[in-house]
């Protein structure tokens, strides 16, 4: 009899046993799903605690910023991309370092190959089989890159003011041309002569740069300056890149392994390595389409929009 009550006592553990393990798969779904709903999550990867936002519906479209490439988080897109939410689920992503996303101690932790993985890593924890890829600066940088080594996963690319190399000259020349070029001058001379440091240093440096960046500066600079003064800034990101990766970057010969549909657009009055390097994509692309923005610079989503909209949602559907 008690050998018969300790076979059925063993029964039943296994039993519940079993229901617990398929109820915890059974979580381990739902939580795969809830990673995708509307709103802010954060994720951990390679140890690193990292923050995105997910917006609208359709299929998955993320959203790399530029901000290592000018210590910024994604503020600028989530405010002027918002339209791509009626025919994608765009998932604006901050990396490692940069916004609400964890801080780390070294440089080196911040290089483009860090990113790519870190964004490869994303890819899988949110088991996507495949996706649409945005970059604009700086993150279409790393976008091409990730193409390069990943591009099975990429659906579509559209490439923002970018380039593949950064070696092309031009850029002193055309920055001494700008119509705010001395002012700016003047101001950088202000910033420094208030003894700024650190974060807020960089932050009003990146601010004073950005009224060269537009094709006519005064039409947006008070809708730009609100979402740069609520941008939250880094340090070491930027430092890595103006110090090391910057001077290395060039991918131009490796741009024929990218095999995925792409869209590149650029503004007339862009920087010229950007004018030049959005060329040099649509050549050696081969299923690329090359769209120009006149009397447009660095910015043409929102110098633009609705010719940017047009061109990216008929691309995307």
């Amino acid at each position: 009899m008690k050998t018969l009550l300790l076979i059925l006592t063993s029964l039943i553990l296994l039993s519940c046993n079993l229901q617990k393990r398929e109820k915890t798969s059974d979580d381990s779904d739902f939580n795969n799903e809830s990673l995708l709903t509307e709103g802010e999550h954060y994720i951990e990867i390679d140890g690193v605690k990292l923050w995105y936002l997910v917006q609208g519906n359709g299929p998955i479209l993320i959203v790399y910023p530029s901000s290592a490439g000018w210590g910024g988080d994604a503020s600028v897109y989530i405010n002027n991309l918002k339209p791509w939410g009626k025919y994608r689920k765009v998932v604006y992503f901050e990396p490692r370092g940069l916004g609400k996303s964890e801080r780390l101690d070294s440089v080196s932790d911040y290089s483009m190959n860090k990113y790519v993985e870190e964004l490869e890593l994303f890819r899988r924890e949110l088991k996507l089989k495949d996706f649409d890829l945005v970059g604009h600066c700086y993150a279409g940088m790393i976008a091409q890159k990730y193409a390069i080594k990943y591009g099975s996963y990429i659906r579509k690319l559209i490439l923002i003011s970018t380039t593949p190399t950064l070696k092309y000259p031009g850029y002193p020349e055309w920055e001494m041309k700008r119509p705010g070029f001395q002012s700016m001058i003047e101001r950088y001379k202000e910033i420094e002569s208030i003894g700024l440091t650190g974060v807020e240093k960089i932050k009003e440096q990146m601010k004073n740069w950005y009224t060269i960046t537009f094709y006519d500066y005064n039409t947006h600079k008070v809708a730009f300056e609100n979402i740069m003064d609520n941008t939250i800034f880094s340090e070491l990101p930027l430092r890595q890149f103006q110090q090391n990766d910057q001077l290395n970057y060039d991918i131009v010969e490796s741009l024929e392994i990218i095999n995925v549909p792409t869209l590149i657009l650029y503004g007339d009055d862009d920087f010229p390595p950007m004018v030049k390097g959005s060329k040099e994509l649509n050549e050696r692309i081969s299923e690329s389409k090359l769209v120009e923005f006149k009397e447009c610079s660095h910015w043409c989503f929102i110098e633009h929009p609705d010719k940017f909209f047009t061109e990216t949602i008929d691309f995307l559907k």
